[in-house]
């Protein structure tokens, strides 16, 4: 392949190799899609990070680092359905009926 210019040469590189290498990350307005994949997407489903959903399974505790950073009443990780976890963000999940909620775990 042959390119007309130096500049043609550096996109195409940019474009194409530049991803394959495994170095370069998408970018969406500045931030990485990886930050989307790992932090936005799994809060919005249900309320933490994927990071606290693998201190959760390590601890056997409900951890999450924003409530427990922001509120008084809240340490970063409590036992499962204390009285302080009831007022967390549940994200998305947070919205469905207890029933939904236990079927959909059962599955």
């Amino acid at each position: 392949m042959a390119f007309k210019t130096a500049g043609a040469c550096y996109l195409f590189a940019l474009l194409v190799v530049g991803p394959l290498s495994g170095c370069a990350a998408v970018v969406i307005a500045g931030i990485p899609i990886t930050f989307f994949t790992t932090e936005v997407v799994p809060r919005a489903v249900n309320g933490k990070g994927l990071v606290e959903d693998g201190v959760d399974v390590v601890t056997g505790k409900d951890c999450r680092v924003i409530e427990g950073t922001l509120r008084d009443d809240r340490k970063l990780c409590e036992k499962r359905g204390s009285v302080a976890t009831k007022k967390d963000f549940k994200g998305l999940s947070g919205l469905l009926p207890d029933e939904e909620k236990k079927d959909a775990a059962a599955h």
